[in-house]
């Protein structure tokens, strides 16, 4: 079963939750083996003001080009999404995409794209959330950043055994 994870930044003072849901989209979308391809979406939130960012919802966007170690999607593609979940409510808050290794590390090219996007949305949001699922089980394999326009910092797996409060 499927649960919510939540993750931490060292020094920001909010925390961010993956819902059920969301988690499920990526994972199914897992690169399983060397046939399998990259996969790459967004992710939503409805509420950036809670001490917890609730990533409720994760969409897979269409592959211009896709291969074992590489996906490519159209600017176009992601922004009419964007704005069809805006009206529903939801503001994207990032990117996802899967790594044909266990436990997986932004490329340089991960990298640029996490900084640009950062970048564009710097007028909305103070970062923006990159994650990348790798082949190692659910949650060991699951990778969680935020780019702030400068830096990319890594966000900690909060055990599930900690108390949490929002």
């Amino acid at each position: 079963m499927i649960e919510s994870l939540f993750f931490e930044l060292a020094e920001a003072d909010w925390k961010l939750e993956f819902a059920a849901d969301a988690i499920r989209v990526m994972l199914r979308h897992a690169q399983t083996g060397v046939k399998s391809r990259e996969s790459v979406g967004q992710l939503y939130s409805r509420d950036l003001t809670m001490p917890t960012v609730l990533v409720e919802h994760a969409t897979r966007l269409p592959p211009k080009a896709a291969s074992w170690a590489r996906v490519q999607f159209d600017p176009k593609d992601a922004l009419e999404e964007r704005q069809e979940l805006f009206a529903q409510g939801l503001h994207c808050i990032g990117l996802w995409h899967t790594h044909p290794e266990p436990h997986p590390k932004p490329s340089c090219e991960d990298k640029l794209l996490s900084r640009n996007y950062a970048i564009a949305a710097g007028h909305h949001v103070q970062g923006i959330v990159f994650v990348i699922d790798g082949t190692k089980p659910h949650p060991n394999g699951f990778r969680v950043w935020v780019d702030d326009g400068t830096d990319l910092k890594r966000a900690s797996l909060m055990p599930a055994d900690i108390p949490f409060s929002t």
